[in-house]
């Protein structure tokens, strides 16, 4: 079930009682980015993942948010992005790091494309989606 269920399913009900979705969203990818900084440094993962995290974290809080706190489809979202797996298609180490950075690119501005087409979403969390206090 990987992280889903702390991430979206504990961690962001509770953040969505003490702020709006956007400033919960920022803070939760800095926590998951930190999360996967041992992963960095490990070298299981690029530098890039870093900020491809951060922003994706955006889309995924998005995606709880819109579907009124569903970490299941969080959960299947997170599945399929992390079964493409660019990495065994046998790219040299140069082209990989390229890859790295345009995903992380990609990422970042699709997070910034769904924060400016819906605005809306980003003010108030679904209240089905927020911790009962």
């Amino acid at each position: 079930m990987g992280e889903e269920p702390g991430w979206r399913g504990y961690a962001l009900p509770r953040l969505f009682s003490a702020m709006s979705p956007l400033p919960a969203a920022a803070v939760l990818g800095l926590i998951v980015a930190a999360w996967h900084l041992p992963l960095v440094l490990m070298g299981m993962l690029s530098f890039f993942g870093l900020p491809a995290t951060f922003g994706i974290t955006f889309v995924y809080c998005w995606l709880f948010n819109r579907t009124g706190g569903s970490v299941l489809l969080t959960l299947v979202f997170h599945a399929t992005e992390g079964a493409i797996r660019t990495d065994q298609l046998g790219l040299t180490e140069d082209n990989l790091t390229r890859q790295s950075a345009l995903y992380a690119l990609c990422w970042c501005v699709v997070a910034v494309a769904v924060i400016l087409l819906d605005r809306k979403a980003w003010r108030v969390a679904a209240p089905s989606a927020t911790a009962d206090q």
